[in-house]
């Protein structure tokens, strides 16, 4: 047995028992990693050896009340991914070359995206059906890994820039960001799902391994109380109404009195979410290039802004509503006690407080009178009589310090004055409409309330909340809130709102075949050389049974018309309210009336020759404008106005035959002459006229000079004086 020294044994020990110690060392760090972190190290070695793809979640479509008419909706795009660690490097070039070829695209942007060291990157997005049919037939036929065309959803709104303020939009992750969109975001986003596959430390996909699919579920579908129908009626109308008055910009709310539906949102200018970062003005257009990243931010911000619900502006004369109904719910006055005088102001304190017609004073007056007239004086009076407590009782009853509590995001709160620190000019000049701020929907609640007898309502946009399959998860109901008047207020006030419709200062809304309630209104925002005026009117109508109420108001006009309520909105409520009762089919009040009228129906002459046309127009009463020289026997192919429309004998029925083109005449500009000088005019032109009222011309429903088919109705609106309008 050889010797064995007595170092090297101790050497040897110690190299024993540093190896059992490094053993001891490894097993306690595998009991470490393979027990106590476990967990940890299996995430990390799943996340290291798997990758998931996100799979987008259909976002719910979006209705108008019909349930039908999509406003809305998210529909299936192609996007080309790349994984470019799949792609060998010497390939690269080749495949940009390619892929720039087929999507005209930049082959530099490309390439450099292949060549990021990034586990996954989007090559193109938005990909029609034709370029991605032949991105899959070059990755097919050359054989090329790390190219993939997938499925994205892309949002759109079919109607472009309609109701796009209430609509909203998505961001570029699908999230709502403004309007219902955004309200509702969580019921219309749904839940995404996912697509996991396996990957080597390459980034290479893992062959024989099998992909997991976890299925997105979509959102949920919104149907709203808007009737798109209605909808387009407030926006036409309100952007002629803002061209034509060369104003700021306008809002209309329309809503069903008893439930608190609204039934048409509309602000002009107005914006397409389909590409909502595009300036909506030529003027933001010339100088969007010049302006700060700040700047444009803002400018985009009050290009989303839904100011009928966002804006606060001082309401003007609509607000004696709530003076009114204060004073017969608190007993100071009868409707028809006649019991105030105007005498061209009031003296409040060191303040002199103007009636609008102060150089020709109203004298004594009822309250009725008050409200026909639209006389301060007699508001003042009338809050001087009941006090600041008793006021500010019915500010808050009708939540004017507060917001409607309306379905949209970026509602702002009515602003009125500090009851605690309320001096008289203040209760003074609240009572007729200034010096406190409201919103367009705050006071068309406002005059809901009156409408449906008494109630507050809450005003809502959607209706129902329903799954893809088409059941419904959820119906709105409508929410009164609170009596705020009796009914026999509610009815004491319709009446003296029918009477300044007829006799008042609102009688520039009045038309033929529906009885209307209304208020005119001119609010003064800002004072001195800074001072805008807000021009307002609000109707309700059918007055007997109220079907509808329409707030209109319009900020800045300075166009011709001047900057009242009566000139500038009250004819265009008045048209709207028309044009919306017809399209609901409710009947009209004037039915005698105009059946004692000179009105005929044109018949319907397309098929005839010109001869029988012109006998069957002949008999009618009508005259027959041929586009040239028609022998008798030319049929007629055309005719304009078309059959079925009523109008007074001795208009002209314009006829054409095949292959001409319909004529074109521009329309005059008989705004401020006698109705009956306006009616020659129009005739000399080819053009047939409707006449609402009497007097003088105060708006047609057509720009003046405008071109439009020769033989069209163009409806001109009359007052007895033009000069008597506030």
């Amino acid at each position: 047995m050889p010797f064995v020294s007595v170092n090297t044994r101790r050497r040897t020990l110690v190299m024993l028992i540093v190896c059992m110690l490094a053993v001891a060392v490894l097993i306690a760090r595998l009991v470490y990693i393979q027990i106590i972190k476990a967990d940890y190290y299996s995430q990390r070695a799943y996340t290291q050896q798997t990758r998931s793809k996100q799979v987008e979640a259909k976002r719910g479509t979006i209705y108008d009340t019909t349930g039908e008419r999509i406003l809305a909706q998210s529909i299936s795009t192609n996007v080309i991914n790349a994984v470019p660690n799949n792609i060998p490097q010497e390939k690269r070039d080749e495949v940009a070359t390619k892929l720039a070829e087929i999507l005209e695209d930049n082959k530099d942007e490309i390439l450099a995206k292949l060549n990021k060291n990034v586990a996954s990157i989007v090559i193109a997005s938005k990909v029609n059906q034709e370029k991605s049919s032949k991105v899959l037939k070059y990755i097919s036929e050359s054989k090329i890994d790390g190219i993939s065309v997938d499925e994205e959803m892309t949002r759109v709104y079919p109607y472009g820039t309609m109701l796009s303020h209430v609509i909203g939009f998505v961001g570029k992750d699908s999230q709502g960001l403004a309007g219902v969109e955004a309200y509702y975001d969580e019921e219309l986003a749904g839940i995404p799902g996912k697509i996991v596959a396996s990957f080597d430390v390459g980034g290479r996909a893992t062959p024989y391994t099998q992909e997991q699919y976890i299925a997105a579920e979509d959102g949920k579908d919104i149907v709203l109380t808007i009737d798109s129908s209605i909808q387009s009626i407030a926006e036409k109308y309100l952007a002629k109404t803002i061209v034509e008055n060369i104003a700021e910009y306008g809002s209309i709310v329309i809503m069903r009195p008893q439930t608190g539906e609204v039934l048409a949102m509309a602000n002009y200018p107005t914006f397409d979410p389909n590409d909502p970062f595009t300036p909506n003005t030529q003027e933001l257009k010339d100088a969007w290039d010049s302006m700060s990243a700040q700047d444009k931010s803002a400018a985009l911000n009050q290009m989303w802004r839904n100011k009928a619900i966002s804006d606060t502006q001082e309401p003007g004369s609509t607000f004696k509503l709530i003076t009114s109904v204060a004073a017969l719910e608190e007993n100071i006055v009868n409707l028809d006690d006649k019991v105030f005088y105007c005498q061209g102001y009031v003296q409040v304190g060191k303040w002199e407080i103007k009636c609008w017609r102060h150089y020709n004073p109203h004298g004594a007056e009822s309250l009725r009178e008050g409200i026909m007239n639209s006389c301060n004086p007699v508001f003042m009076q009338v809050s001087s009589k009941m006090g600041i407590p008793a006021f500010v009782k019915y500010i808050k009853a009708f939540n004017l310090d507060s917001r409607t509590g309306i379905d949209l995001p970026g509602e702002a709160t009515g602003i009125m004055h500090d009851s605690n620190n309320m001096t008289d000019v203040d209760l003074a000049t609240s009572s007729f409409g200034q010096t406190i701020q409201i919103t367009t929907l705050q006071t068309a609640v406002n005059y809901c309330a009156v409408a449906n007898g008494g109630y507050l309502v809450q005003p809502y946009i959607v209706r129902e909340i329903k799954s893809g399959e088409g059941n419904y998860d959820e119906q709105i109901e409508s929410k009164v809130l609170k009596q705020i008047m009796s009914e026999s207020t509610a009815s004491s006030l319709m009446s003296a709102l029918v009477d300044t419709v007829n006799y008042g200062t609102a009688k520039s809304g009045k038309i033929s075949d529906y009885q209307i309630a209304g208020k005119t209104a001119t609010g003064e925002n800002g004072r001195g050389d800074n001072m805008k005026y807000l021009a307002g009117y609000v109707g309700i109508a059918p007055a007997s049974n109220p079907e509808i109420v329409v707030m209109m108001n319009v900020f800045d006009p300075k166009g011709p018309l001047g900057n009242g309520g009566s000139t500038v909105c009250g004819p265009v409520v008045g048209s709207i309210i028309d044009e919306v009762l017809k399209y609901m089919d409710v009947q009209t009040d004037y039915t005698v009336e105009q059946a004692q009228k000179n009105v005929i129906v044109i018949p319907n002459v397309v098929g005839m020759t010109f001869a029988q046309a012109r006998d069957t127009l002949g008999a009618s009463g009508f005259s027959i404008s041929p586009s040239a020289d028609f022998a008798d026997d030319t049929v007629i192919t055309n005719q304009v106005p078309k059959s079925g429309a009523a109008l007074e004998a001795g208009s002209i029925v314009a006829v054409y035959k095949e292959g001409d083109e319909v004529q074109k005449v521009e329309v005059p500009d008989v705004r401020s002459y006698g109705y009956i000088d306006a009616k020659d005019i129009f005739n000399a032109a080819g053009l047939n006229v409707r006449i609402e009222g009497t007097g003088y011309v105060l708006t047609q429903d057509v720009t003046p000079f405008e071109q439009i088919d020769k033989g069209s109705i163009v409806t001109l609106k009359c007052v007895d004086d033009i000069n008597e309008l506030p």
